[in-house]
């Protein structure tokens, strides 16, 4: 994956859980279940929003970019052994979540952004 993809990726996965987190606070506020405390209630339904959406996202994104890459032998096969590719794609995509996210921010300071010079030659 490339830089700018890394940035995007990281991008549109940070807006999600954004949303996602001060939808479900909101929702999660009005009628507080955490002891009768409305900002634990907006804290942990935010989180849950927030990290489920982006989360799910995650493995749509990461599911896609694989199978664009493959041949149709093999996406003949992962349609035939679907349940096998689901459990592949939630692992992937859900549980390695936090660790990809800090895997893509460490990528992105460490590579170099592309100038012109490097264009021409």
């Amino acid at each position: 994956m490339t830089r700018k993809k890394r940035i995007e990726y990281l991008i549109v996965t940070l807006c999600v859980f954004f949303t996602g987190f001060l939808i479900y606070g909101f929702v999660g506020s009005i009628q507080p279940l955490i002891n009768d405390d409305k900002l634990k209630s907006f804290l942990l339904f935010g989180c849950i929003g927030g990290f489920g959406f982006s989360m799910i996202l995650s493995t749509i994104i990461l599911t896609v970019n694989f199978f664009a890459n493959r041949k149709l032998v093999f996406k003949i096969i992962a349609a035939i052994l679907w349940p096998i590719t689901f459990a592949c794609a939630v692992y992937a995509g859900i549980f390695c979540y936090i660790p990809y996210q800090i895997y893509n921010i460490i990528k992105i300071i460490i590579e170099k952004p592309i100038t012109n010079i490097d264009k021409k030659a």
